[in-house]
């Protein structure tokens, strides 16, 4: 599929997400959310897991604000997830780019390369990239690590679940349509 890109105050947002998602997404699945709660700037990963976690889903769900997924334990994530042998993994991780891109959310197929905006060699991850733009790459990471705001984080945080939820829902929906009407 083409990729999708929509900024995160688009009316929207969260729609076009879960109609992206709506075709992959299903419950053998797994959603690895990186990203650490002791930077704004990488939170957004953390945030969205959270969020994910507190809605009850029957999908998989690594990387909380409690137990994040990080440089420090990714390898040891990847090989869970590789015994799990899931039909898909969803990796979402925030994302520095221009400063007009800011507050951008990409969806596109292919894995994600953490930490690659900031220098970092880590192994890829997922089949389905959903990433945030939270800030330029223009700046010094001082900079960087100053002016993020928690709150804009938690916005896109809030419209990347609430697609993954429509998706969810939009697939729940066409597989009750289709038992009612086998039944009949």
């Amino acid at each position: 599929m083409n990729p999708i890109e929509v900024h995160y105050k688009n009316s929207f947002a969260s729609l076009k997400i879960g109609h992206y998602l709506s075709h992959q997404l299903n419950n053998s699945s797994a959603i690895v959310c990186i990203g650490t709660d002791k930077c704004i700037i990488d939170s957004l990963g953390p945030l969205t897991g959270t969020l994910l976690s507190k809605a009850g889903l029957d999908i998989d769900i690594y990387g909380t604000l409690e137990k994040p997924v990080h440089a420090l334990n990714i390898n040891e994530y990847i090989r869970i997830i590789k015994k799990k042998k899931y039909d898909k993994v969803f990796a979402i991780d925030a994302c520095l780019s221009n400063k007009k891109n800011q507050g951008i959310i990409e969806v596109r197929d292919g894995p994600i390369t953490p930490g690659k905006g900031i220098g970092k060699m880590l192994p890829e991850i997922g089949d389905v990239s959903i990433i945030g733009i939270v800030d330029s790459s223009d700046k010094d990471f001082h900079d960087l690590v100053q002016d993020t705001r928690l709150c804009f984080v938690y916005e896109m945080a809030e419209i990347i679940s609430k697609g993954i939820l429509t998706s969810l829902n939009i697939n729940y929906n066409i597989n009750e349509l289709s038992e009612a009407s086998i039944s009949m």
